[in-house]
């Protein structure tokens, strides 16, 4: 009988153990239960807050963008602005240049036709020599003698005229 003893005592301490165990189990599971709820918790916390930190960073990005591209349309705007102004300036020079040969044609036709017999001041600009001029030379320079006028050739502009001078 003490065999017998001995064995159900060790029966019934196995029993206990294995009741102690699987309850100590379930105490374990129960807290890798909360533990993995709080570390599934504590992953999507970062996947949230990795998302927003990646949600801002995408919208930092994209203002950046739209600032940089907001540049450069403003440069291209400038750039056209200034090529309208050189065009602008470049037109202003042709025509300021046209109303000057304008001035100096009518210069020209303004000035007074060689009176028969009369003189001219030294400087007066003609378009065309009178009738009946004789050429002469002096200084290595051409003259043109008409009626007690004596003129030179010259160049205003592209037009050839004559200007009253002394030899």
């Amino acid at each position: 009988m003490k065999n017998l003893t001995k064995i159900v005592i060790l029966g019934i301490c196995i029993v206990l153990m294995l009741l102690l165990d699987l309850s100590f189990l379930r105490l374990v599971d129960e807290a890798e239960a909360i533990a993995g709820v709080r570390r599934r918790t504590a992953r999507r916390t970062a996947v949230v807050v990795g998302g927003t930190a990646a949600a801002t960073a995408s919208a930092a990005t994209a203002s950046a963008n739209q600032q940089a591209a907001y540049s450069q349309q403003q440069a291209a705007a400038a750039q056209q602005e200034a090529a309208a102004a050189q065009q602008q300036a470049a037109a202003s020079q042709a025509e300021a240049e046209a109303y000057k040969q304008q001035a100096a044609a009518a210069q020209t036709a303004a000035a007074p036709a060689p009176a028969a017999g009369g003189t001219l001041p030294i400087g007066t600009v003609v378009n065309a020599l009178p009738a009946g001029c004789t050429t002469t030379s002096s200084g290595g320079v051409e003259y043109y003698s008409c009626g007690g006028n004596y003129y030179r050739a010259a160049f205003q502009g592209s037009q050839l005229v004559y200007v009253t001078a002394q030899p």
